[in-house]
């Protein structure tokens, strides 16, 4: 798996975990997972691994939300 620009983002449903190069294809398969029951403790992580310290946050709801408004267009 090749990093763009150093991120990669990891998606935790509880048991199930996926890693994404994209921000866009994590939050669809979120948006997945949701549509199967599993959405109360889904939340998904932005690594950022540009140095030797690596910065691990948390993707703000507020940002997911946006980004499903702008695909459904």
């Amino acid at each position: 798996m090749k990093l763009e620009d150093n991120k990669f983002y990891v998606l935790d449903a509880g048991l199930d975990k996926w890693i994404f190069t994209n921000r866009t294809e994590a939050i669809a398969k979120m948006k997945d997972v949701v549509k199967n029951g599993n959405g109360e403790n889904t939340k998904l992580l932005s690594i950022n691994a540009n140095d030797d310290n690596w910065e691990i946050t948390q993707v703000p709801w507020q940002d997911i939300a946006i980004e499903l408004i702008k695909e459904q267009g």
